[in-house]
């Protein structure tokens, strides 16, 4: 050993199905002499800093203000104060998604950290990375009944936070503060990525320690089964009715690029889960939409006209993306899984071909296993709607259908579209055309209303030469919709498509359908243009298609937010889904 280092090694293998991960940590003492002693909130900011963390969102609070001091001084990072905890964890999913950096999310002891756990399990339920610091009071008031006390000995907040994330701890010793944030964010971005959680006591923040030169790299590491990936490459190569289905799992760049070679090669036709809408370009011809809640009748009668080999990508395959675990995905000879996290492989249907590992790496090894087919694909022409009069339809009060095409008429390509969770999530499923990968972002993982609106804000702060749309319902921006506030102070200009009917239409429609009848499920009509005007924001209140293809363009990309309150006939309901029978089957 050397005189005045002392180093560690740690090695950890697991092996499970095709599945290996290497694990190594290097520790050095403190470079003593070197740099004058720091606060622990200023070596956490410090260190996240040096792992490319350069956007904070949050709100600050007595239990967190080290952080927030200590971030005064930090060269090069935003801090995003948001209206709520629950809309930073939103924004922060958000930026991640549209492939900004690893994102912070702060927030105080007791409520702030429980406003958040929402977000935090919509992160962990869509596999998004984030790390989320959360104050707490000092140690030595552990167990004393301080206020908004979070230790084991009152809320057990970490004991709440657990469930949600992939990894949570408290910081305890002040000397491996850095040493546990590079071992969250390395967690985070391993494997199934999604969001971890770092208790601070106020009392640890403060103490002052020595600087370290310290790194923890975690790499995950796939042996790939490639014995089996070329019996499923010989399956796909002779499908005589293939399908190939796609999931956000497969959001990776080269995974998008490896998808498109094998359609192209084999004439295979695509369709993709909600969550992916845009994986696989919609107006390719071999695009057959979107499956699942707000699908395309192009993917079931595809479906339902039987298919003998199916391939799913980076697909959990739970309730959204299969309409309720639909038959008609149990393919007649072959069923191929690709998936990073192993436990979801064959969770729900019978699977002939589990391969584990990342989406790009196993298609990368299939697509070279197979040639281009010389017969012909089935006639395709790229997805069809159900009612597709209704996007031309310029009666009043407009039908979502409608005011959806006159949103992508006067946007233009590239614009990035969220959708907040409500009736016209479905819409906009089903009538937005997607050909970007990155180009629509929606949470189903855990289906929260205000989602949207906040993903909207954190792609919109991470890609700000974009126009960003957030598609959302009344009710939900009611919820969520202060955070217009957030992106005026923040410029941030965001264009929020209220889709105002004045009701709780999914749940009315829902609770119809199942019962028969519905109690009151309306609300007084909210302006929410006049709502925009007094924070800053413009606000537009829309009747017709024309006035939304008359916006300004110079309002389409500013950094000033836009709110169209859009009437919307409430009398419109999407067609029946999977998700209603289920509920009737237990609920009628």
């Amino acid at each position: 050993m050397q005189s005045g280092r002392a180093q560690i090694t740690h090695t950890r293998r697991l092996t499970m199905t095709a599945l290996t991960i290497h694990q190594r940590t290097v520790l050095q003492e403190p470079l003593t002499g070197l740099q004058p002693e720091m606060r622990v909130a200023d070596v956490i900011v410090q260190t996240l800093k040096e792992l490319g963390v350069d956007t904070f969102y949050g709100v600050p609070g007595g239990a967190i203000c080290q952080v927030y001091d200590a971030l005064l001084d930090a060269q090069g990072v935003r801090v995003v104060n948001t209206r709520h905890e629950t809309g930073a964890a939103f924004m922060a999913m958000g930026h991640a998604k549209v492939g900004g950096s690893l994102p912070a999310l702060l927030m105080t002891s007791g409520p702030g950290i429980t406003n958040a756990l929402t977000g935090l399990a919509a992160a962990h339920a869509d596999g998004v990375p984030l790390i989320a610091i959360g104050g707490e009071v000092p140690k030595k008031n552990f167990g004393r009944g301080a206020l908004q006390e979070g230790s084991r000995y009152h809320l057990d907040i970490l004991g709440m936070v657990r469930s949600v994330t992939k990894f949570s701890a408290e910081i305890s010793n002040p000397r491996a503060a850095a040493t546990v944030v590079r071992k969250a964010v390395a967690t985070a971005l391993a494997g199934r990525q999604g969001p971890v959680f770092l208790s601070l006591p106020l009392d640890v923040s403060s103490e002052r320690v020595l600087p370290m030169s310290g790194s923890s790299r975690v790499s995950t590491h796939f042996d790939l089964d490639l014995d089996s990936i070329e019996r499923a490459a010989w399956a796909l190569q002779r499908a005589e009715r293939p399908l190939l289905l796609v999931g956000s799992g497969a959001r990776h760049p080269e995974a998008v690029r490896w998808i498109g070679t094998l359609a192209a090669t084999l004439r295979i036709p695509v369709a993709t889960t909600p969550r992916a809408k845009g994986l696989f370009p919609e107006s390719d011809p071999l695009s057959l939409g979107v499956f699942g809640f707000g699908g395309h009748p192009t993917a079931s009668r595809y479906l339902e006209q039987g298919i003998d080999t199916l391939m799913a990508v980076g697909c959990g395959l739970g309730e959204t993306g299969t309409n309720s675990w639909s038959p008609l995905l149990q393919p007649s000879k072959t069923f191929i899984q690709v998936d990073i996290d192993a436990g979801q492989i064959g969770k729900n249907y019978q699977v002939d071909f589990g391969l584990v590992g990342p989406s790009h790496t196993v298609l990368r090894e299939l697509v070279s296993r197979v040639s281009r087919r010389s017969t012909r694909a089935p006639e395709l022409s790229g997805p069809r709607y159900l009612d597709a009069q209704n996007l031309v339809d310029d009666a009043l009060p407009l039908k979502p259908a409608r005011a959806i095409a006159a949103l992508q008429t006067r946007f233009p390509s590239g614009t990035i579209y969220t959708s907040d969770i409500g009736e016209h999530t479905l819409f906009a499923l089903h009538y937005l055309k997607v050909d970007e990968p990155d180009g629509f972002l929606v949470s189903t993982g855990l289906g929260s209303m205000g989602s949207g609106i906040g993903a909207a804000v954190g792609a919109k702060l991470a890609r700000p030469e974009r126009p960003v749309v957030s598609i959302c319902g009344d009710w939900g921006f009611q919820m969520m919709g202060m955070e217009l506030a957030t992106c005026v102070q923040n410029k941030a200009g965001v264009v929020f498509a209220v889709f105002n009917d004045a009701r709780m239409r999914m749940v009315e429609s829902g609770m119809s359908k199942i019962f028969g009848r519905v109690g009151e499920m309306d609300s007084p009509r909210v302006d929410f243009a006049a709502l925009a005007r007094s924070v800053g924001a413009r606000g537009l209140n829309i009747r017709t298609a024309a006035e939304l293809e008359a916006i300004p363009e110079k309002w389409l990309n500013s950094d000033t937010p836009l709110v169209l309150d859009i009437e919307i006939d409430p009398a419109s309901a999407f067609p029946a889904h999977g998700r209603i029978a289920q509920i009737k089957n237990f609920a009628a």
